[in-house]
């Protein structure tokens, strides 16, 4: 085959694939319109200290994945308010070892999150009681303590960053039409 043909093969399946109509759904569309967003920092309603703060950290990670989401410190300067409520942790046993001792344990959030935009108080999006039972991360029993707490520790932040990806990719393909 001569170097046109495959030249003008080559073209023919770049042109074919680009209008197929696929898109990534973790990237922003060119024509969206840039929002402006304030997150406060969410209510913590059970006893693990500080677990606002890493699902703070993790939505300012997302968030900021793309230069459309503006991040702004009050409502007044932002389009729509982020707003969160983590109602439970709960660390049900998953396996046992011949003792009948828990080994492994899962870790287990609910939150509710909303949407509003400011202008109007309208909730754009919400979702309520969503529980971490889709994002489980099992961890290990450990004897040591400092283990076990670096164990859950690891599985919370797991939580928090499959959370943020949904209200990341919400954001994008929802409120940013």
């Amino acid at each position: 085959m001569s170097q046109a043909w495959k030249t003008l093969v080559l073209m023919a399946a770049a042109v074919l694939l680009a209008a197929c109509g696929y898109y990534n759904p973790y990237v922003a569309r060119m024509n969206a319109k840039p929002v402006t967003l304030h997150r406060s920092m969410w209510e913590n309603r059970t006893s693990e200290l500080a677990l606002e703060s890493v699902f703070y950290r993790s939505l300012s990670t997302y968030l900021r994945k793309t230069p459309k989401i503006q991040l702004k410190d009050t409502d007044q300067e932002a389009e729509y308010s982020l707003s969160g409520v983590i109602e439970s942790v709960d660390y049900p046993e998953l396996s046992y070892s011949a003792n009948r001792e828990a080994s492994e344990l899962r870790a287990k959030v609910r939150i509710t999150v909303r949407i509003v935009r400011n202008s109007t108080g309208e909730t754009v999006w919400e979702k309520k009681n969503y529980s971490g039972t889709e994002t489980i991360e099992t961890f290990a029993m450990d004897d040591d303590p400092g283990v076990l707490r670096s164990n859950k520790d690891k599985a919370l932040r797991k939580i928090a960053d499959d959370v943020a990806e949904m209200i990341y990719l919400t954001i994008i393909n929802k409120v940013m039409k």
